[in-house]
């Protein structure tokens, strides 16, 4: 990738540039901006688009080490002569007219860069130019330092305009990166590098540089994700350092502190006696002070600042850097919250004393907020010897990261340490979960869970919790509800065991329907884990967001669901923890789903099962995995189903073979799946599954499941002409669902085609076409209605396109269990009603074949 990036972000700037070379009374340009900003950038878009429109241009680079040589900075425009001339006044005016007649009458333009270390002539020469309307100069010059005085005074006198370049907005910065990469970068590495950058182009481009360099960045399905750290390239460290390292030796102290300690309050710098360089480090922009409350806080002026100089420092420098940190936040005390935790880190960088007890209470208010250090601290805390309490937390935590191998070995030797029925059923509980959820191994999980209930007297809910959570996993979710019961009867209070019953039935109850309890219980089970660690029930909030998404969208109210899930998503990127991050990834998969945006879907979805070290939870991991597969195949796409059980197996099949183009087999298939699954409970899903069947053009099964989307399944099922169906087509965009709405539109104006009612089937196909407007990739079977022939039944038109698509009658019969003689009876009366003679004109008829097929010979 070329260091030129495109210019993103800068139209205002160009505008105003634009109008001062427009304006006759304006003969200059100074631009300003911190380093990096883009001014460079700026300004030879300028030239270029000045030397295109026919001006004579140069570029002027001022240097400190020409900065005591007369007409330095130009030497290289200059003739020899003159350099030999003693009047200054003379070698001035020889300058400026050898510089005016080089432009043989074209417009002047001159660009200077790092103005502030021209040579006194330089400067003068530059105000001279501008003054005396001899050339249009732009002047660039670093914010917050001082320039020579007649560059000075060509902004003072007006003789030119000023124009400050910040730093790109956070839209700017997304809009670059994508213009750079050619493709959208995944929202978790865009919200790293707008934290690290802010906004600041040359850095943003250093970083990128350094991650493709390295191999940490990579495109995969069309996205830029970002693997590992983020590494700064040697040119971006040595610019950085450029600036950090003019400092004395208490200025370079205080850099180190604000590096490893961050945001400090001005408190404990004034104990150690900062106070008298804060106010010029600030001043010379690499430190700046905020009022947060009541305290003053002082941190360096940009993160990659930290990053370098924590770099430079050397292990022991850093070990006494921690050291004075910890021991002045002891003196001063630590008042907030996040003081606990970072004195905790500070403490054991240092090498200082730290009780176990306190290292295990930071890894769990860490947890959410920073889960890489969390879990440091948590191994920290075990090797302190923190006891039960440390090893159980490490194990939750290796769940949450998962490593669900290493949390099972943990839990299998902690079981031999508990010395309490609570104890031991918190350990069997949690490895149980983890051997089914995590590993997979359902059959070991359930052991587990016996041998525990004949061992204990007390903490049996807890292990019922398990078991429901168990239950609820592998689709029963009758089942998993009638074991929550009695738990949450008898466990009133908001305490860890009763949040995570609730978020076990929040996703049970959103399966089977029951939106208004689910909602109840999400909304309980929020407040709990509002005020209890998230230690105590990971990944309880994430579960129980996303069982609240799926029951709105289940319910028809998609717009609510997807304000709730924007607002989920935003709160994961920032915490960066692994199960929030794919739970709101599958959240904002369900919603888009829902509307039948498939191009929406496929990413979200894709994103949650390769949120970076997430929990695999497979509460809702199967059902994403399935999603993804559906979504896929409803654009046409006929990718081999994936591997998962039950009922959400069978239906991906279903949709498979939908887009293979049998639709007969597909309507077998989820009306086979809605019976598993309204048999489990899971009423939801199964009246989807239901209405999949009509839309493979099959006959629903019954499901008797309240609410608006429910009942409207059931009326698109009972529409027998098309004005029901355009009533239905109304109802379906009326909740959002407008996929659903585009195809019985497509219906619609099917049926009226055949009735001779060509204005209403032309009104209902435009309608169609317009809900699809909005649903990227859509090809579902309902869809092709728009445009096949009229004639052709059901049966003749899946037989008459999987012809098109190369198929052999064999292998037609084969996949659709019938015999080649009934297929080829079946073509034969195709060819007759669309006057084709065979084959090779099918396809411009019922469908473009795929990609690498073509049509067979035979009749």
């Amino acid at each position: 990738m070329g260091y030129d990036w495109p210019l993103v972000g800068r139209e205002r700037e160009l505008g105003v540039a634009r109008r001062a070379l427009a304006d006759a009374e304006v003969c200059g340009l100074l631009l300003t901006g911190r380093a990096g900003a883009g001014k460079t950038r700026l300004a030879k878009a300028l030239l270029a688009e000045l030397e295109a429109g026919g001006a004579r241009t140069h570029w002027v680079r001022a240097m400190s080490s020409a900065s005591t040589i007369p007409f330095g900075a130009f030497a290289h425009l200059l003739p020899g002569s003159a350099h030999g001339t003693a009047d200054r006044a003379h070698r001035l005016n020889q300058v400026a007219a050898h510089l005016t007649s080089g432009a043989e009458g074209r417009r002047l333009v001159l660009c200077v860069d790092d103005a502030h270390l021209l040579d006194d002539l330089s400067a003068t020469l530059v105000h001279q130019l501008a003054a005396t309307a001899a050339a249009f100069v732009i002047v660039l010059a670093p914010h917050g330092v001082s320039v020579p005085d007649p560059v000075f005074a060509m902004w003072k006198d007006r003789v030119a305009e000023r124009l400050d370049i910040g730093e790109l907005t956070r839209d700017e910065t997304r809009e670059l990166i994508t213009a750079a990469l050619g493709g959208r970068l995944d929202d978790g590495a865009e919200h790293r590098l707008w934290h690290l950058t802010l906004g600041n182009p040359l850095f943003l481009r250093e970083l990128v540089q350094g991650g493709l360099d390295s191999g940490s960045l990579s495109a995969e399905d069309g996205v830029w994700r970002w693997s590992g750290a983020l590494r700064a390239t040697p040119r971006l460290v040595e610019l950085i350092e450029i600036r950090t390292d003019r400092v004395d030796a208490d200025e370079r102290r205080l850099l180190e502190l604000l590096a490893f300690g961050e945001s400090l309050g001005s408190e404990p710098l004034l104990r150690l006696g900062a106070g008298r360089v804060l106010a010029s480090m600030e001043q010379a922009g690499l430190v700046v002070s905020e009022r947060t409350g009541r305290r003053l806080d002082v941190r360096l002026a940009h993160p990659l600042y930290a990053e370098v100089i924590r770099r430079r420092t050397s292990p022991l420098r850093q070990r006494d850097t921690y050291r004075i940190l910890a021991q002045t936040l002891d003196m001063t005390g630590a008042r907030r919250a996040e003081d606990k935790p970072r004195l905790v880190r500070w403490r054991l960088a240092a090498g200082l004393p730290t009780d176990p007890q306190l290292v295990r209470a930071a890894a769990e208010t860490l947890l959410r907020k920073d889960f890489p250090q969390a879990e440091q601290l948590a191994a920290e805390a075990v090797r302190l010897g923190g006891g039960f309490a440390a090893k159980f937390l490490l194990a939750q935590v290796r769940i949450a990261g998962g490593r669900h191998a290493d949390a099972d070995a943990l839990l299998a030797e902690l079981a031999g340490e508990t010395v309490s029925d609570v104890q031991h059923a918190r350990v069997a509980a949690t490895r149980a979960r983890n051997l089914a959820l995590g590993l997979g191994r359902f059959e070991r999980a359930e052991a587990v869970l016996d041998t525990a209930e004949t061992a204990v007297s007390s903490g049996t809910d807890e292990l019922a919790t398990a078991r429901a959570a168990m239950r609820a996993a592998a689709g029963a979710t009758r089942s998993a509800l009638d074991l929550l019961g009695p738990v949450l009867d008898r466990n009133r209070r908001g305490d860890p065991l009763r949040l995570a019953a609730l978020v076990v039935a929040a996703g049970a109850l959103a399966e089977s329907g029951r939106v208004e309890a689910c909602l109840g219980v999400v909304e309980e089970g929020l407040a709990i884990a509002s005020r209890i660690s998230d230690a105590d029930v990971p990944g309880a909030q994430a579960r129980l967001d996303h069982a609240r998404i799926v029951a709105l969208c289940g319910a028809g109210r998609v717009e609510e669901a997807e304000d709730l899930a924007g607002d989920g998503y935003r709160d994961a990127i920032r915490d960066r923890w692994g199960p929030a991050l794919a739970g709101a990834a599958a959240s904002l998969g369900t919603v888009a789903l829902a509307y039948g945006n498939l191009r929406g879907a496929i990413r979200w979805l894709r994103e949650a099962l390769a949120a970076e070290a997430h929990d695999q939870p497979h509460a809702f991991r199967p059902a994403v995995v399935a999603a993804l597969a559906r979504a896929t195949a409803m654009t046409g796409q006929a990718a081999d189903a994936p591997s998962v059980p039950g009922p959400l197996g069978t239906w991906t099949q279903a949709w498979v073979a939908a887009a293979r183009g049998e639709l007969t087999r597909a309507a077998e298939l989820a009306a086979s799946a809605a019976a598993s699954a309204a048999a489990e409970g899971r009423l939801a899903i199964a009246a989807e599954m239901a209405h999949d069947v009509v839309r493979f053009g099959g006959e629903a099964p019954s499901v008797d499941l309240e609410g608006r989307l429910p009942s409207l399944y059931a009326e698109h099922a009972r529409a027998s002409d098309p004005a029901a169906l355009d009533d239905v087509a109304t109802a379906f965009a009326d909740v959002g669902a407008r996929l659903l709405a585009a195809e019985a539109a497509a219906s619609a104006g099917r049926a009226y085609r055949a009735e001779g009612k060509l204005g209403s089937a032309a009104t209902s196909a435009q309608r169609a076409r317009t809900w699809l407007e909005s649903c990227e990739d859509a090809a579902t079977p309902a869809l092709a209605l728009l445009e096949t022939p009229l004639d052709l039944t059901v049966r003749e038109l899946e037989i008459a396109r999987l012809v098109a698509t190369g198929l052999t009658s064999r292998a037609v019969a084969d996949r659709l269990v019938v015999s080649v003689r009934t297929v080829d009876n079946v073509l034969h009366g195709v060819y007759a009603k669309l006057g084709i003679s065979g084959r090779r004109e099918l396809a411009s008829v019922v469908g473009r074949p795929e990609v690498g097929s073509s049509p067979a010979d035979a009749p």
